[in-house]
């Protein structure tokens, strides 16, 4: 993190003229040389302190270590940057810089604290002048650090089989579109059986005001609750890195970090590189350097066969530029030869599945593996709304609104995609015409299947006695979403967000219907199958004479 901090000495200036005399001269000198030495200590004392405390069992769960609760050796204690292992009797020790944090890495079969909405409590900020822009409240001048900045853990023995629930961007603009989410995904989550959940950034659409609403709504799955950094979720008034973030600071903690969970190993990225100049303010995407010295130094603990799973917001191979090359292939290079190594993030607003190989400068023998994750607010909540107003909102790859289920075994995964307020089945759609006559030629038939891997085996077969043939993938705009954005844009009015031009799905199936068609009713099945699932649907077709 970038740090942040005031100088609280003006910087002397020596200033020397003809009369000065040789005695005045070296008495100025002298005074200047304690006041740059006074300044540059204060600066460092600013700068760099250290960091004590104990990492402890805390048995009442009350937050304070009371006596005869013990400390726990060998746990992970950062700083973002560096990482040490606490001693025998919990204990560590560590320098920290402004606008920093100290946290625990959750150690496998232990929780750390998470408060009513959920979020995890598992750090100590240190901040002496505070972080903020000038648009949002952002984080206060801080304490200066306690004697022992202690961490709370509680037991709880984890399997190596579990559940994650994931987010893509949540992003509501206002609190109207937080309800749209809570009755559109959140209701029927809530009470779900998953270890955690995840939202992959852009936790809200630039109102910063609208965390806290945000979080209640969360909170009320019953999760604990995992965030990321998104480009929406900075405040552009500030000046520098650290301010543009003091309000996700205050709320959610450092904006890297990593956790054990069971065997899997996750690692939170902030990948978001904030940008000030004579041009205003933007982002590109990006890793600094104090980042991937953290995720070295996590990764030198961690098996090289264990899973390891990124969380990011915004995909590592992607149209949005990398400031620095440079930081992308040393992040490579740190994970080029570990086979179980997956990244998650979203941004995108579409859904698909991504083997990085030699074209996207990835240096592994084996290529990587990177989800793009569909949103639970679609394509910005934009579309005819439903009887219960809420808009359809279809991601531009004719992905519907949803969330996944990431199953985690050991070292093995599978991903789950579910459509909000739709059966679990539903898991593509299908494009054909409703009615075609004997003498028409054969029309294209379309599989839209959402969460297939781009190696997924689809055929398809017209009626109960048919005989299946293979579909072809295609990397075209999705018919269906077409066929919606025709529609939808073609009224003369509408009291909605109308839906945005189509992009190109990397999960769409196409080929013809069979000539042999007797005038009638038929049944278009499609299945697939990839190494995680199969999926099955059906369409309806009429055949004239």
């Amino acid at each position: 993190m970038t740090s942040h901090v005031r100088p609280l000495l003006p910087q002397p200036r020596l200033s020397i003229t003809a009369s000065t005399t040789p005695r005045a001269w070296f008495k100025t000198a002298l005074i200047t040389l304690t006041l740059l030495v006074s300044c540059s200590i204060v600066a460092w004392a600013q700068e760099s302190v250290t960091a004590t405390g104990v990492v402890y069992h805390d048995l009442n769960k009350n937050g304070v270590r009371d006596s005869g609760e013990p400390g726990i050796a060998g746990v992970m204690v950062s700083n973002g940057d560096d990482i040490v292992r606490t001693d025998p009797e919990g204990r560590y020790q560590l320098p920290v810089e402004a606008n920093s944090h100290i946290f625990v890495i959750k150690p496998r079969d232990y929780q750390t604290a998470v408060d009513s909405d959920g979020l995890l409590r598992f750090y100590y900020t240190w901040s002496p002048d505070g972080a903020a822009g000038e648009q949002y409240e952002g984080l206060n001048p801080t304490d200066p650090l306690p004697e022992s900045a202690n961490f709370p853990l509680y037991h709880q023995p984890e399997e190596d089989q579990y559940r994650v629930l994931i987010f893509g961007d949540t992003q509501p603009r206002d609190l109207q579109e937080i309800h749209w989410f809570a009755h559109d995904t959140v209701q029927e989550v809530i009470g779900a059986e998953a270890r955690f959940g995840v939202t992959l950034g852009d936790l809200v659409f630039d109102d910063l005001n609208l965390f806290d609403p945000l979080n209640e709504v969360i909170g009320r799955i019953g999760l604990p609750w995992v965030n990321v950094l998104g480009n929406h979720d900075i405040d552009y008034s500030a000046e520098t890195s650290a301010d543009a973030r003091g309000a996700y600071f205050r709320t959610y903690g450092p904006s890297w970090y990593a956790f054990s969970s069971g065997a899997a190993h996750f690692v939170v990225v902030d990948n978001i590189r904030f940008i000030r100049d004579d041009e205003g303010s933007r982002y590109r995407t990006g890793l600094d350097e104090e980042q991937l010295n953290f995720i070295e130094n996590f990764l030198d603990h961690i098996p090289e066969d264990d899973l390891v799973v990124f969380l990011s917001h915004i995909p590592w191979a992607y149209s949005t530029a990398w400031q620095n090359d440079a930081e992308l292939d040393r992040l490579y290079s740190l994970i080029e030869s570990r086979p179980a190594t997956v990244s998650f993030s979203a941004h995108a607003h579409r859904h698909f599945h991504r083997f990085l190989g030699s074209d996207e400068r990835w240096p592994g023998n084996q290529p990587l593996h990177l989800i793009s994750m569909g949103t639970t607010g679609g394509a910005w909540w934009s579309g005819a709304p439903d009887e219960y107003n809420i808009p359809h909102s279809m991601m531009r790859d004719g992905t519907p609104t949803g969330y996944a289920w990431l199953d985690i075994d050991g070292s093995d995964w599978k991903l789950t995609y579910k459509a909000s307020r739709r059966s679990e089945d539903f898991q593509m759609h299908i494009h054909a015409p409703d009615m075609i006559s004997l003498s028409d030629s054969r029309p294209e038939v379309h599989a839209n299947i959402f969460n297939a891997l781009p190696d997924a085996e689809v055929e398809l077969r017209v009626g109960e006695s048919g005989e299946w043939q293979s579909l072809t993938r295609v990397e075209r705009v999705d018919p269906v979403y077409v066929s919606m954005h025709r529609r939808e844009r073609g009224l003369e009015s509408a009291a909605w967000r109308l839906p945005g031009n189509a992009n190109a799905s990397t999960h769409l199936w196409a080929g013809s219907l069979p000539d042999e068609l007797e005038p009638g009713v038929h049944t278009i099945y499609v299945r697939a199958s990839d190494r995680w699932h199969n999926y099955e649907g059906r369409r309806l077709i009429r055949v004239t004479e």
